[in-house]
């Protein structure tokens, strides 16, 4: 394995719940209300547009600007991000410093949009740790589609074969696995039971997890098994 591409919501992290207060301030323009479960189980994993789009036709509010819509969702939830902040996922520095000791390369990849990205890494103080950040609306199609796992990987110069994807959602690992790339899902978002009908190739609770994971599953030791103490 020479790279490790990190979806970013969920993955990094617990961003979901300012994802849906931010789109929950925007529907209720419309009059509109929507649960977590059903942005949770059927949304996540997915950009704004196609969720902005969905919702809105789904009640039969049509003909409107979409870009300026999705653009005012960000900027909600830059709002909601300096009001309360948000986690980062257990043992993701450590990781992080692991795999830069291995010298693998890494990626961003995720539905969000950069500006969104930038916001989120910026604010845990990883930023410049990545390179190359592919976001959701720079590619033709979102996930489950592999676009913007495969730009991710032919950005950094690395075969898709020769990448591990973070992932947290059922979306997200499809994707992953249709771009030709090992995927490790973590219990993060969704439960053991619907991450299973993706097939990752693991799932684990956290980070913490991970590096254990990666040295006794035959089919992630192609390259990082005998760094890894």
């Amino acid at each position: 394995m020479q790279a490790v591409i990190f979806d970013l919501d969920g993955t990094i992290v617990f961003s979901h719940p300012t994802h849906f207060a931010a789109y929950e301030r925007l529907f209720k323009k419309f009059g509109i209300k929507w649960n977590y479960k059903e942005f949770n189980d059927i949304f996540a994993g997915t950009g704004a547009p196609s969720i902005i789009k969905l919702i809105l036709e789904r009640h039969g509010i049509k003909n409107l600007d979409l870009p300026a819509l999705v653009q005012e969702k960000r900027n909600y939830f830059d709002e909601i991000l300096a009001e309360k902040g948000f986690n980062v996922v257990p043992g993701f520095f450590e990781f992080l410093a692991r795999i830069n000791k291995l010298g693998l390369k890494k990626a961003i990849a995720s539905g969000s949009s950069k500006q969104n990205i930038i916001t989120m890494l910026k604010s845990i103080g990883v930023l410049n740790e990545f390179p190359e950040i592919v976001s959701g609306e720079e590619v033709a199609n979102p996930k489950p589609a592999p676009d913007i796992f495969l730009e991710a990987a032919r950005r950094i110069n690395v075969a898709p074969s020769e990448c591990l994807v973070i992932e947290d959602t059922e979306h997200g690992i499809n994707a992953a696995k249709s771009a030709g790339m090992k995927c490790i899902a973590l219990l993060t978002t969704l439960s053991e039971e619907v991450l299973k009908t993706a097939k990752p190739d693991e799932i684990v609770k956290d980070y913490t997890k991970i590096l254990n994971t990666i040295n006794r599953h035959p089919s992630l030791q192609t390259h990082i098994h005998q760094k890894i103490v």
